[in-house]
């Protein structure tokens, strides 16, 4: 596979997986309501790696450990369903799988410790394999989230 294509399945999965903001962080001037995190995001491909980015989430107070433990983005929507969702003790684990178009399927594990949450996140989309891993940490100042995450 050239290297161009894989530049673009690459945006293809970040854009369907690795926006958590879109769900969990954009601010708005109201009252706070939610726990400012930062998270760290590294991706890697076969052949390449990607530098890291770092975000700023806004969660609901004491969720983290969900919000931040589960694939969230645009392209986790009703297409895609979580199974063998487990958690014990401070580690969740789970594999994921979205239909349609740009079909995805994959792990996420995740590890919660105090304010600090580490994931890993594997993945399959059009026949190219990708892990991502998180780092997070709360940074303690009050935020408000223009949409809260589906915490279930």
């Amino acid at each position: 596979m050239s290297l161009y294509s894989r530049v673009r399945s690459y945006g293809a999965i970040t854009a369907l997986l690795v926006i958590p903001g879109a769900q969990v962080g954009a601010l708005a001037e109201d009252k706070p309501t939610g726990e400012l995190w930062e998270q760290t995001i590294a991706m890697e491909m076969t052949g390449m790696t990607m530098p890291a980015t770092t975000m700023q989430l806004c969660v609901p107070p004491g969720k983290a450990d969900e919000a931040l433990s589960k694939p969230q983005g645009p392209g986790m929507g009703s297409n895609c369903s979580l199974q063998d969702a487990k958690r014990e003790g401070n580690k969740f684990t789970a594999k994921f799988m979205c239909t349609g178009k740009q079909a995805v399927a994959g792990t996420v594990e995740t590890v919660m410790e105090g304010d600090h949450v580490k994931g890993t996140m594997t993945l399959s989309m059009n026949g190219q394999q990708m892990t991502m891993k998180t780092d997070s940490h709360k940074v303690g100042t009050p935020c408000t989230p223009k949409m809260m995450p589906s915490v279930k």
